[in-house]
């Protein structure tokens, strides 16, 4: 059954609007934090900033995140809510870590990588970017994907620059910007009515709108978190028609997910195609690759130019990414090459997409069926016993966060269920946060046996005789 979204149906402001939201939001940056965002002035003065905190700190946002790891852990639930697989690494994974451990390679490393991971990194992508690689200047190995999205910030983005993220969106980003003291601007997915994830869809005369001569980077993400969203050559192909309208603008894409697409589909790299290498820094993530999160070993790739200062600041800060770890993620990307194990890992998560697809519309909730990585979000309109201050869509957009349905559906999940998911409205700005009021996201990256009781859960609880 498809999803219905009927919040979204609102029209695409005029281009001339759209300028004179720009401006707007220009004059907006100047004011203070409360100011721009009404709803950080409704938070707990705590969970703002600490009295010791630098003023940036208050920039930011409490985590989703953390919120319903807390709440998880105290109802003892069945956590859908994080992305991690609770599913052991893959055997050779391990063995490669034992084996890099006992071979002694426990040092330090060059701060862009060692070199034997940035030699197997280079064969790896060089026939998927169309180009040959140097693995010593275009390839950047840091602490995790998130490490690199942060370095990338703070290397290349300044207190008076614009950053344009496409919405929902994973949230170190924004993070990383509101701490450089930059403007953030959401540019959303939309859609009417969603039965799969490719029925979202970017606006590209509404993203040419938001960008202007300040902004410096567009954060893209593809697998898409958390809608499941693949970009097809095309989508991605008018992007960049957008893109190269603006000479300094910069495209960070995390491609984390880049293994997990479904149903056939193909994972494109944006910085594939023509004139827009030499402008992206693309991210990956051997922790999502290996299911070894803990790991955290990631890897950026792009042009000297910009990989060169991402190192910088991953150098100040870490100086280099764990040896061993480098060498274990160097063997298993060519042991995972050669045993066929990227295609495999593909399908297991589709079995398990299609079984949580299942599971939810058997207790009620319509899933949108994603096309990749590692989360759908359902529609939860159905459900009843929701106490809220203000009906379905009908709530103010400057509302704050944890007052929104999604947010109390998903405790309400939690507390009564047993069941974490996260609330969709968290991945979006302000002024965007009504679109997904209807949306929780699930994660079915786990154990049929975790599915199996996340549904039993809900189905004994009683919620679902609830749901209208």
């Amino acid at each position: 059954m498809a999803a219905p979204l009927t919040a979204v149906r609102a029209a695409v402001r005029p281009c001339g609007a759209r300028r004179a939201a720009a401006a707007a939001r220009r004059a907006a940056s100047s004011q203070s934090i409360f100011e721009a965002d009404p709803t950080l002035a409704e938070r707990p003065q705590s969970s703002v900033m600490s009295p010791l905190a630098s003023v940036r700190m208050g920039r930011t946002e409490p985590s989703v995140f953390a919120e319903f790891s807390e709440l998880s852990e105290k109802h003892h639930s069945v956590n859908l809510g994080q992305g991690f697989p609770d599913f052991p690494m893959p055997a050779f994974v391990k063995e490669a870590a034992i084996e890099a451990i006992r071979e002694d390679y426990n040092q330090y490393s060059r701060p862009a990588g060692h070199h034997r991971l940035v030699d197997v990194l280079a064969r790896r992508y060089s026939p998927k970017f169309d180009r040959d690689i140097d693995p010593f200047t275009e390839i950047g190995v840091v602490g995790g994907a998130t490490n690199a999205i942060f370095s990338a910030l703070v290397a290349l983005v300044d207190p008076d620059d614009e950053v344009v993220c496409v919405e929902p969106y994973f949230d170190a980003p924004k993070i990383a910007a509101d701490l450089m003291g930059a403007t953030t601007i959401g540019v959303p997915l939309r859609t009417d009515w969603a039965e799969t994830s490719a029925d979202w869809r970017l606006d590209l005369d509404e993203l040419d709108g938001a960008l202007t001569d300040r902004t410096k980077l567009l954060v893209l993400n593809t697998p898409h978190n958390p809608t499941g969203k693949v970009f097809s050559k095309a989508e991605l192909e008018g992007i960049a028609t957008v893109v190269k309208k603006y000479p300094k603008l910069i495209v960070l894409t995390d491609e984390v997910y880049e293994d997990m697409v479904f149903d056939g589909l193909e994972h494109v790299h944006i910085a594939s195609l023509p004139g827009m290498f030499e402008r992206t820094i693309s991210v990956f993530s051997a922790g999502k690759a290996f299911s070894a999160t803990g790991w955290r070993v990631g890897h950026a790739i792009g042009p000297e130019e910009l990989i060169s200062p991402l190192v910088r600041v991953h150098q100040a800060s870490n100086f280099s990414t764990p040896t061993p770890l480098q060498i274990a993620t160097a063997i298993a990307f060519e042991r995972g090459a050669q045993e066929g194990y990227f295609a495999e890992f593909s399908a297991t998560l589709q079995a398990k997409r299609d079984k949580l697809c299942r599971l939810l519309r058997t207790a009620g909730l319509s899933p949108i069926v994603p096309q990749g990585g590692y989360f759908l979000l359902a529609d939860t309109t159905k459900v009843g016993g929701v106490t809220t201050e203000f009906p379905l869509w009908e709530a103010p957009e400057d509302m704050p966060l944890r007052d929104r349905r999604d947010f109390a559906v998903c405790r309400l999940l939690c507390e009564r269920a047993g069941v974490t998911a996260i609330p969709a409205s968290a991945f979006f700005s302000l002024g965007h946060r009504h679109i997904t009021d209807s949306l929780a996201r699930f994660c079915f990256c786990k154990e049929d046996k975790t599915l199996d009781e996340a549904y039993k859960r809900i189905v004994h609880s009683g919620l679902n005789a609830t749901w209208v």
